[in-house]
């Protein structure tokens, strides 16, 4: 039987309540990346999150469960896209924001120090002969 996507979650403790949840629920979930994002989170969260894979026939029931996890009390809405969807994009948004800043920052050094030591010299007097 064919394993299918039922949904990616940015975060591996999320994924594993939500694996747990499905199998308590009857469904054969299997949580993918698990292990690899272990080690390498970021890389995993850049590509949308840990997957959640459940046989063909039973991810629209898997769907559901998920979906009613999140609207339980305190969760929050369910959204359309799926339960984590709208929080792995803020992430992935903020991280590149944050990788634009410190790339221009290493970037620009260079010439603010070239500036900084030409400041200096033209700030220092002249030196007079004897």
């Amino acid at each position: 039987m064919a394993l299918a996507i039922v949904t990616r979650i940015p975060s591996l403790s999320e994924a594993q309540i939500a694996v747990g949840a499905l199998r308590s629920g009857g469904i054969d979930a299997q949580l993918f990346d698990g292990n690899f994002g272990a080690m390498e989170s970021p890389v995993v969260e850049g590509l949308g999150g840990f997957r959640i894979m459940a046989p063909e026939d039973q991810v629209a029931a898997a769907r559901d469960v998920l979906k009613l996890l999140r609207a339980s009390p305190g969760l929050g809405e369910p959204d359309e896209m799926g339960p984590w969807a709208m929080q792995a994009r803020d992430a992935t948004r903020t991280r590149g924001r944050g990788m634009r800043l410190i790339a221009i920052a290493l970037l620009s050094a260079p010439v603010l120090f070239w500036l900084l030591a030409h400041l200096i010299e033209w700030l220092r007097p002249p030196q007079i002969a004897p």
